[in-house]
């Protein structure tokens, strides 16, 4: 769509083939619009006007699910959290390292401190004001 009024299309065909690309070497879709520049919903907005479209993102999600099942070690804590996996291991792993931190993490003690200030006598006060006349 270039010669038209308006704003140039930021989501043209090579912005989609670099974001179909990312979604399917597992990149979460969220993250593949940032890295590609555009809005989070510009490529569902996309996707319901443009059956084509649809059916490439299917397989790029398909595909990035079985990158990710295959690449991804999962039964840890680290995959839950930076890969946002949802899995029942990832899920376990990352409650018990919750729990484990809460119960082992040492709180500090505090203490309340009292300061002794130097206690001036009003009487002798020093400082003199100026008389207006």
């Amino acid at each position: 769509m270039t010669g038209g009024r308006g704003r140039p299309v930021k989501f043209d065909e090579s912005t989609q083939g670099a974001y179909l690309k990312l979604v399917a070497e597992g990149v979460r879709l969220g993250e593949a619009a940032d890295r590609c520049g555009i809005s989070r919903r510009t490529p569902t907005q996309l996707a319901t006007r443009n059956p084509d479209f649809a059916d490439r993102l299917a397989q790029a999600k398909t595909a990035g699910r079985t990158w990710r099942a295959e690449h991804l070690v999962h039964g840890r804590a680290s995959t839950y959290n930076l890969h946002a996996c949802r899995c029942t291991p990832c899920t376990t792993a990352a409650t018990t390292a919750r729990r484990t931190h809460s119960h082992t993490t040492p709180q500090p003690h505090r203490t309340a401190q009292i300061l002794t200030l130097p206690r001036t006598n009003p009487t002798t006060a020093t400082t003199q004001f100026p008389h207006a006349s």
